[in-house]
């Protein structure tokens, strides 16, 4: 008996996670209307929306609004993506019945408005609840709860999700995962570039540009391979070798800030979070700008020093939560900067995130030594910046 246990102990285990899917065919059945909610003991969830048995909706787990946003930046060229204008459309979207969310709502807001066809929005879902049922299915420990909710009016029929289409090409990436011997990676993971040297000898100057600009720890395994056009199993084996190498490490990465509960609910006696302020030193007048508008959108206050001379003691004065600093300035660098703030008690656990526009992991080493926190590449993407701000942040007050 023992013997047999061995022999198909990771076949079974396999099987009990997929297993896990077999509940769809169930609420079909059943012609479930309401949701269905996995949750694993670290406190993620995911959650599924249904209709009388049919597929409408899905969100949560590790990065929900990264995985709402990529699919959404992939098949929305026109809408503005900016965060201070899916605040601002999220706001005005009409709250119909369930899924009450902001992100579906404000999917079907665009869908009303002709901004989305009914075939992309059906791929913004499928997407999202494949990438839900892979983590699913790839936890260990998860339970379910489901909770019934009356059946959507037949005026608010949704675009459903081709179930049994997906629930197969969910189940082949699975297998396919596990005999690419991926089972320990998570495609939420970050690829980072430990060793440079090693790949510059192994890929064209070309392919070396490329993957050293993508692969700067703040983009997952899905975002790389939404952005390009690659399937996340193709993408992963590709860079398996570098990995197990380990020229390439894969870091958690933290998810792009919410649109909702930004601010404290009104009228529950709670006094407002105090903001937070965030330095800029950078002597690009265009830069500070941009990253101004961003922060101050987030509903922070924002403070730009573009002389880097007079970058520490305005820092002294006007003692921010986080610093972004750039790396080369006419004046002064961002090495010196940072250690001469790192000597200063008030500054000794500040973060301090370094701006470049040059992605050479020598740069990134040598900030970190001098006290440097992250290290971002230009041009920064407006989401990533508040991504950074909430990762060191989050702690506090976020």
């Amino acid at each position: 008996m023992s013997g047999r246990s061995v022999q198909y102990s990771k076949p079974l285990s396999n099987y009990l996670r997929v297993k896990k899917l077999q509940i769809f065919p169930v609420l079909k059945r059943l012609s479930f209307s309401g949701q269905i909610t996995w949750s694993v003991p670290e406190g993620h969830q995911w959650t599924l929306f249904f209709d009388r048995g049919q597929l409408v909706y899905g969100r949560g787990g590790v990065h929900p609004m990264r995985q709402w946003y990529r699919q959404a930046q992939a098949r929305l060229p026109s809408p503005e993506l900016s965060y201070q204008a899916l605040q601002a459309s999220s706001a005005a979207a009409p709250r119909s019945s369930w899924p009450h969310d902001w992100d579906y709502q404000l999917l079907q807001r665009w869908l009303s408005e002709g901004q989305l066809s009914s075939k992309a929005l059906q791929a913004i879902s499928t997407n999202i609840v494949a990438d839900i049922l892979f983590d699913v299915v790839q936890a260990r420990e998860t339970q379910y709860q489901l909770a019934r909710q009356p059946p959507l009016a037949p005026g608010q029929i949704p675009v459903y999700v081709d179930e049994a289409q997906l629930l197969t090409s969910v189940t082949d990436l699975w297998d396919a995962w596990l005999e690419a011997g991926l089972e320990a990676y998570s495609p939420n993971l970050a690829p980072v570039i430990q060793h440079p040297e090693p790949i510059r000898a192994a890929v064209s100057p070309r392919v070396y540009e490329s993957l050293m600009q993508l692969l700067d720890g703040q983009r997952s395994l899905r975002d790389l391979a939404v952005k390009l056009g690659q399937d996340v199993l193709n993408l992963t084996q590709a860079l398996q070798p570098y990995i197990q190498s380990g020229w390439i490490s894969l870091v958690e990465v933290a998810d792009f800030p919410p649109l909702e509960g930004l601010d404290p609910p009104m009228g529950n006696g709670a006094a407002p979070k105090a903001a937070l302020k965030i330095a800029c030193v950078d002597d690009s007048p265009l830069v500070c700008k941009a990253m101004g508008q961003v922060i101050r959108s987030a509903g922070h206050d924002f403070l730009a020093i573009t002389e880097g001379s007079r970058a520490i003691p305005t820092l002294l004065a006007q003692k921010p939560d986080l610093v972004f600093l750039d790396l080369v300035m006419p004046d002064t660098n961002g090495y010196e900067i940072c250690s001469n703030l790192r000597k200063i008690s008030r500054f000794k656990d500040v973060p301090i995130v370094i701006l470049s526009g040059n992605d050479g992991l020598v740069d990134q080493v040598r900030a970190r030594l001098l006290g440097a926190t992250d290290f971002l590449s230009k041009p920064m993407e407006p989401i990533v910046i508040l991504s950074v701000i909430r990762k060191h942040l989050a702690p506090i007050r976020i």
